[in-house]
Order: structure tokens, then C-alpha cells, then sequence
């Protein structure tokens, strides 16, 4: 067995994996939402999001013991949100507040000097729940749009940044 292969997978790298694998079906229900193109996927969303967010947690305990105090408490968020978004939906105001916390969590995140490509996922999460609440509550389906595409850019973002974290050569900006 090499040493790469001895190697932990950082926590961080492990949660984005799992951020990007529910962010995609979002985006994807999102943008064929707004186009009226009938699909199945909010049938089986929820269930994704939950199982999801299991596995973010997971991140977050290995965030803690690796000492990280900032993944711990983003990626615990996170699960929350995520677990939320699953098993409940779309409120607005718990969204929102939601959207508020990752909002705080980016602006943290700026101050610890982290790579740039992690405070902008902070602001795509952020978009993600804050325009899924005013698509529910509005049901202006420009909301739903709107959602797809930060999902989308969420799991473009946080897919590049789990492959830098895990291959560690690709950059990490």
C-alpha cells in the first residue's frame, strides 16, 4: 500500500463531497422548475438531503478532532440546513435564518483567511436556502431559478475545492 493511500482524506474534502452531491439535484430541480419541465426529482430529493446530511456530519466530528473549531461549526450548520431542507422543506423564515448564519460564517471565514473558494460557497449556501424560502412562500418560480443557479455554482465550487483538498495538487484558491 503506498503512503497516499495511508493517508486520512481531510474532513473537509469528505463534507464537500456530500455539499456537492445534494447540491446538484437542487440546481437541477431548480432550473426545471422554472422551465416547466416536469421531472421526478423532488421525490427523492428530501431523501437524498437527509442521508446527506448524515455524512456532513460526519465531517463536522471529523473537523473537531482534527481541531479544525471553524469546519466543526460550518459543517455542523451545514448538516443541519441540509437535514432540514429534507425532512421539512421550505420556510421562509427558517431559511432565511439560515441564510443569515452562513452569511455570518462567510464573513468568519473571510477574517481566518481561508481559501477564497470556501467563503464563496459560504455565499452560495446562503443564496441556496435564502432563495428556496422566497420560492416556497412567493411561489414565483424566478426564486426557483434563482436557487438552481447558486446550487449549481455551489456544487461547481465546492466539487473543485474537495478535489484540491483531497489530490493536494490541484490549487487551492
Amino acid at each position: 500500500m503506498t503512503d497516499e493511500c495511508k493517508a486520512p482524506l481531510d474532513p473537509t474534502a469528505f463534507g464537500l463531497f456530500f455539499v456537492a452531491l445534494v447540491s446538484l439535484p437542487i440546481a437541477i430541480a431548480g432550473i426545471l422548475g422554472f422551465m416547466e419541465i416536469s421531472n421526478d426529482i423532488g421525490l427523492y430529493l428530501g431523501k437524498l438531503a437527509i442521508i446527506c446530511s448524515f455524512f456532513i456530519a460526519c465531517a463536522a466530528l471529523g473537523a473537531y478532532k482534527a481541531g479544525s473549531n471553524f469546519g466543526f461549526i460550518v459543517f455542523g450548520l451545514v448538516a443541519a440546513g441540509v437535514y432540514f431542507s429534507g425532512a421539512a422543506g421550505g420556510d421562509l423564515y427558517i431559511n432565511v435564518t439560515l441564510g443569515i448564519i452562513y452569511l455570518v460564517a462567510l464573513i468568519w471565514s473571510y477574517h481566518l483567511g481561508n481559501p477564497k473558494t470556501l467563503t464563496i460557497i459560504l455565499l452560495t449556501t446562503a443564496l441556496i436556502f435564502i432563495f428556496g424560502g422566497v420560492a416556497v412562500q412567493t411561489g414565483d418560480l424566478i426564486w426557483t431559478l434563482l436557487q438552481g443557479i447558486a446550487a449549481l455554482a455551489n456544487f461547481v465550487l465546492t466539487l473543485y475545492l474537495a478535489f484540491a483538498l483531497a489530490d493536494e495538487h490541484l490549487p487551492c484558491y
